[in-house]
Order: structure tokens, then C-alpha cells, then sequence
């Protein structure tokens, strides 16, 4: 456990959900203890909670006030591709229960990137009283159609989809295989058939603007980089998202690269200080004081 000049203590937390399954994070804890409005932060894509702008983002937030906790789920890293999406979003509550535990009393749940899905699919799925709000970095719009780009066109995706049904099938769904990366230059990633099926097929629910139609009048922020590469995020996501929910204030920054692109833009690189002013004036114009 470490302190900060700014009183704000870090502390490295391992959440043992199941036998075999051991969530990792990390607590950030203002000073002077809990705050009533805590938030919950989730990584994105073969990322872990100390993501850059996940680490970033915790002790800062900390430090006006807001007990914070970057959590794992069971899909972080490279277990993305052998954890079913709905086990994996349900986790949330577990790092809910942990902020309710040392003193919350609301937890505003925030993801970065697949994060996005993932927290709304959990709100959406038990309607947990104890999240108010949410917080979506670099939302994404629809992983299906972002893997059909992902994977080379439709004809590559229609035939990783049809072989990834006849292992399945053959009862060898659990055997993994290799698509490309999200972003050239990137390492691609690892699934098993029944697992791509399950996030990436036709019949996936990873749809943003689905997911977050069923949150009620719950406020969420969705924060976008207009040089963030990653096909899920790119128009058309903000207005699908948009129109899926009045409730959301949507944030494009501006656009420092004229027009180009830049797969750091992703993580907010070089952007931090601005997309955390925006994140803590929408907490405060909400109501969600520490």
C-alpha cells in the first residue's frame, strides 16, 4: 500500500470469485476514506486494470474525492477469447459489492473500449439500484459488425463463422484459433470457436446502442477520441448510440490530427488531463458528488 502526495492510497486488491477464477485490481482511496459516490472502472480488449488511461484516470479521481477501483474480469488479457461475454459482464458485481463494502453507497460503473459493453450489459441484465450512472471511454458501437471488418470483409467473416459452427458442432468449440488483429500492427488474437461465436458471431449480443436501451434514466457519458482507429468506435457508433438512449452525453473531443488517426488516440494518449475535466464535470452535474 502506497500513499500519494495528494493523501490518495493505493492499494493492490485479488478478489477470489470462484476456485479457480481470481480477480485482480487496484483500489485508489481518497483521503480521509470512503466517498458515498464511488466508481468502478473496467479495462477493454486483451487489457488488464492497470491499462494506461484505467491508471490514469483512478488516482486522479481519488484525489477529488471518489474512492476508485480498476477491477479485472475473468476475460482480461489474453483470456478474452476463452470467457463467455455474459459470465464475464456479470462480474461487475463483484467490484460493486467490494466499493459497497468499504463504505460506498452508489458505485458509478465506468469501462473503457469492450468495457462499454460489458458494464451496460450488467446494468441492463440485474438493474442494480446500487449504479446510478455510467461512464463509456471510447464507447463502441457494434463488436459484430467491427469484427467483419476486423477479420478481412464479410466473405472471411462468414467463413470464420461457419467453421467456428461445424467445430461447435463436432463438439471441438473449445479448440482456439487466430483472426487478426483490431488495428494493423497490433498482435492478433486468440478465441475459441465458441467463444467467437459468443462475442463476435451474428447472434452475439455486443451491440452498444442494444446494450444501453435498457438502462432506464440512469445518466451515462460516453467519451470519444475523433483519431481513435478501432473499427467499433467509428461512426456510425455515436449515432447509433445516441439515438439508442436520451440519457447519454456524448463527447467527441476535438480533432488534433487533422483528420488523421492514431491507435494511442484510443487510450486518450496525450488527452488524459482533458477527458478527466470532462468525466469530473459530468459526475458533478449529475448529482454524483464524492
Amino acid at each position: 500500500m502506497t500513499e500519494s502526495a495528494t493523501g490518495v492510497t493505493t492499494e493492490l486488491v485479488n478478489l477470489a470469485i470462484e476456485d479457480d477464477i481470481v480477480l485482480d485490481g487496484a483500489l485508489w482511496t481518497p483521503r480521509g476514506g470512503a466517498s458515498e459516490t464511488a466508481i468502478a472502472l473496467s479495462p477493454g480488449t486483451g487489457a488488464e486494470f492497470y491499462h494506461r488511461w484505467l491508471s490514469f484516470a483512478g488516482p486522479r479521481l481519488a484525489a477529488a474525492g471518489h474512492l476508485t477501483l480498476s477491477l479485472n474480469r475473468r476475460d482480461h488479457g489474453g483470456l478474452l477469447g476463452f470467457h463467455r461475454f455474459e459470465d464475464a459482464a456479470l462480474d461487475h458485481r463483484h467490484a460493486i459489492d467490494f466499493l459497497i463494502a468499504r463504505g460506498a453507497l452508489r458505485v458509478v460503473l465506468g469501462g473503457h473500449s469492450y468495457g462499454t459493453l460489458t458494464a451496460p450489459y450488467y446494468v441492463a441484465e440485474t438493474d442494480d439500484a446500487r449504479v446510478p450512472g455510467l461512464l463509456l471511454f471510447a464507447p463502441l458501437g457494434d463488436l459484430r459488425a467491427a469484427s467483419v471488418v476486423i477479420c478481412g470483409g464479410p466473405d472471411a467473416y462468414d467463413r470464420i463463422v461457419a467453421d467456428a459452427r461445424e467445430m461447435v458442432a463436432a463438439r471441438r468449440g473449445g479448440e482456439a484459433f487466430v483472426i487478426p488483429p483490431m488495428v494493423p500492427g497490433h498482435l492478433p488474437m486468440v478465441h475459441t470457436h465458441e467463444i467467437f461465436l459468443n462475442k463476435r458471431g451474428p447472434e452475439a449480443v455486443t451491440v452498444g446502442a442494444d446494450l444501453i436501451r435498457g438502462l432506464g434514466d440512469r445518466p451515462l457519458l460516453g467519451v470519444r477520441d475523433p483519431g481513435d482507429p478501432f473499427p467499433a468506435t467509428r461512426p456510425p457508433a455515436r449515432e447509433q448510440l445516441e439515438a439508442a438512449n436520451p440519457h447519454l452525453d456524448y463527447v467527441l473531443l476535438n480533432d488534433i490530427r487533422d483528420g488523421g488517426s492514431d491507435p494511442e488516440a484510443h487510450g486518450y494518449a496525450g488527452r488524459e488531463e482533458e477527458v478527466l475535466e470532462i468525466t469530473l464535470a459530468w459526475l458533478d452535474r449529475n448529482g454524483f458528488a464524492p
